[in-house]
């Protein structure tokens, strides 16, 4: 998922391939240390005319 979100930004220009390799090392060094943290916020909103 990690991954994922991080070849989101790149191949969305808003981040640099070595700052997503750098992040994604950085991410998995976290996990294999047991510090990972990953929230995945979403939101969904419904409306209907009057």
């Amino acid at each position: 998922m990690v991954t994922g979100v991080a070849e989101g930004a790149y191949a969305a220009g808003a981040v640099t391939r070595r700052q997503a390799d750098d992040w994604i090392a950085e991410q998995t060094g976290r996990a294999r240390r047991g510090r990972l943290f990953l929230a995945v916020p979403m939101f969904l909103a419904a409306a209907r005319r009057p």
